[in-house]
């Protein structure tokens, strides 16, 4: 464990002490502030009309304001992901330190979690920066805080779905710009797999597609339900993808 913390705390000083960070940090809270303003705009007008024509509690705060922003900020956490995941392994490879990092006493499983304990960290940050957004509205109007923190939830494990996909594309090369490439097409292709249970015509296919689908699962923590299938189908994905690239590792290791 302690091994997994020393390299983990290698990488995230690399990734905090690097301008990338901070030009996506800087980026998606320009975007993100100008997009939730005009979220907040459209549900007071919306909230205006209602009144106006007597039709009680009128629009949902969460589903008009919240919802929308945390989709906006999944949309961007794939490509921010997919930039910062790059300095995980290619540029370990890129600056010849990799071949140091696997003749040293730490095994490739020990690599990996420390790599992708970095990758989680930064990841995280910029998921907790989003959420300054909606729960500054605390001090302006009362919500329900459950949707609001199972959506972060669902936002969380999603976002660490990302990073270990990030990490197994950095793992398989040097380059840069190609792992970047490689990890936006993984991570888009994970949203569009549940897509096939529209085509499929087998039953079985059918259920196991709809099992697949990440954008069902996303949903049901936006809605404000955690469920154990949602649960356990992110954890899924994060351990295989963590299997994948320790098995990546492992073999540049005997190469």
């Amino acid at each position: 464990m302690r091994s997994v913390l020393v390299l983990s705390g290698k990488d995230l000083r690399n990734l905090f002490h690097s301008p990338l960070f901070y030009g996506i940090a800087g980026l998606c809270s320009i975007v993100w502030s100008g997009l939730f303003f005009a979220a907040l705009y459209d549900f007071a007008h919306a909230s205006n009309m209602s009144s106006m024509r007597g039709q009680g509690e009128g629009a949902s705060l969460h589903f008009v304001v919240f919802a929308r922003h945390i989709s906006l900020v999944n949309l961007f956490m794939i490509f921010a992901v997919s930039a910062m995941s790059m300095r995980l392994f290619s540029d370990e490879k890129r600056n010849q330190t990799m071949a140091l990092l696997l003749t040293s006493p730490v095994s490739a499983t020990q690599i990996t979690l420390g790599k992708f304990v970095a990758g989680l960290v930064a990841a995280w940050a910029l998921v907790a920066l989003s959420f300054l957004y909606p729960a500054s509205l605390r001090s302006f109007t009362a919500f329900d805080w459950g949707p609001l923190i199972a959506s972060y939830i669902g936002l969380f494990l999603i976002t660490g779905c990302y990073v270990t996909i990030g990490m197994f594309a950095s793992s398989l090369t040097e380059n840069t710009v190609l792992s970047v490439v490689m990890s936006l097409i993984f991570n888009v292709m994970l949203w569009f797999v549940g897509a096939f249970s529209d085509t499929a015509h087998n039953p079985v296919l059918d259920k196991v597609f709809a099992q697949l689908n990440v954008g069902s699962h996303f949903v049901n923590f936006i809605k404000g339900t955690i469920s154990v299938s949602s649960l356990t189908f992110f954890v899924s994905v994060i351990a295989l993808m963590t299997f994948l690239t320790q098995r990546v590792v492992e073999s540049n290791r005997w190469r």
